[in-house]
Parts: C-alpha cells; structure tokens; sequence
C-alpha cells in the first residue's frame, strides 16, 4: 500500500488512504466482528471508500462499495470464490462435517453454522466474506491481494462497473423510487415499466419478487 503512495489510516482499523489527493480513496480490511473459531477459524471483507475529508473516509464517506460488488460481472469475483472454497474445503469443522444447512419454505438454503464451499459460479454481487484459519492462509491472501489490489483500487476511483454491474446500478435506481412511492399503485407502475424494459434476466426475477410481494401485502 505504501509503495502505491497509501498510508495507514490513525483511528485503529486495517485502513489505508491515499495521500495528496483532493477526493481520497480509503481501502479498509474489516475482520469478523465475532473472532476466530477453532473449527471454522474466521473471515474478512474488503471495503473501499471515498471521501473529501480523511477523518471520514471510513465513518461517512460520500460513496463506499464493498469487493463483493465492486467486482459484480468480473472474473476475479469468481476467482475468489474458487480460492475461498479451497481454504474452506480444509478447515477443521468441513472435515469433520460440523456445518448446519437450513432449507427455507422457498427451497433456498442457508448456513445457519460455520462454513460451506460455493457451487456456484460467482457473477452477481454479494456481501463477501473470505476464509482464513492458519497463517499459511493468511500469506496467500495477502499474495493475492497485493498482485491486485491496486487495480481494484483505481477501477473504484475511475468508477468502473461491467455490463452486470451497470444492470445493478439501474435495478437500485428503481428500487430507490420504489421505496419513496406514495402508494402502492404507483409502486406497482414503476415495478412492471422496469419489467418491460430491462434485459437481464437476473435483475428481471429480482424485480418479480419484489412486485409479488408487493402484490401480497
């Protein structure tokens, strides 16, 4: 980080922010806030964000995105899935079968306990959490990150999103004038105008259930 004109943020976080910049880009490793576990050892994320005053680049910045959707569309997010279950696939409660599934009315299924491996192919955004437990774990991460950490860092300060990530950008848009709707009717309208128009079938079935549900109540 120092090498690319970063320095450590003074408030006690795993941050850096960039020096002598009139707008400054903040990168910020946060760990799990409940500790390491002796079966499942623990996770952390990656946040960026920017800011015109450094004493708030991390407390209230003025545009923040965590790597999970930074990444939204591109390889890497795929990338990391694929190393995240490989360090997953060799933690202590995986190999002694300890994590708790939970099936949901809808079919879908969550970890209520521990950790899973990810079958499926990384595309769309998420809120993604990556595994360690020994200190081998540890080095790769921080290899891996530092082959590409600063080509994240400048595809958020250019605001660079993929096809995927552009789709998200208008799907939040119209959630946005969903939610501040006065009434349903007018939720509706908006919901089926975004239906008739938007490509990607993804964002299409978001949309759906978000119609449906607003359908029920």
């Amino acid at each position: 980080m120092k090498d690319n004109g970063f320095r450590v943020v003074q408030d006690g976080r795993l941050g850096w922010t960039k020096t002598g910049m009139t707008t400054l880009p903040t990168v910020w490793f946060q760990c799990d806030k409940w500790g390491w576990d002796p079966r499942w050892g623990s996770t952390f994320t990656l946040e960026f964000a920017q800011s015109p005053d450094p004493s708030v680049s991390l407390g209230n910045p003025s545009r923040r995105e965590r790597l999970g959707y930074l990444l939204e569309g591109f390889d890497a997010l795929d990338e990391l899935r694929v190393k995240n279950n490989a360090i997953v696939s060799r933690l202590p409660g995986t190999l002694a079968n300890q994590a708790v599934v939970v099936r949901l009315s809808d079919g879908s299924q969550i970890v209520s306990s521990g950790r899973v491996e990810d079958p499926q192919k990384a595309v769309y955004g998420r809120d993604l959490w990556l595994s360690y437990y020994s200190m081998e774990d540890v080095q790769t991460w921080s290899q891996y990150f530092q082959e590409r950490l600063p080509a994240w860092i400048q595809q958020f300060e250019n605001g660079v999103k993929s096809e995927v990530g552009h789709a998200r950008v208008a799907f939040n848009r119209v959630v946005s004038t969903v939610q501040k709707a006065g009434n349903r009717a007018e939720k509706r309208a908006l919901l089926e105008a975004y239906l008739c128009q938007e490509g990607s079938r993804y964002f299409l079935d978001e949309a759906g259930r978000l119609l449906e549900l607003l359908m029920e109540t």
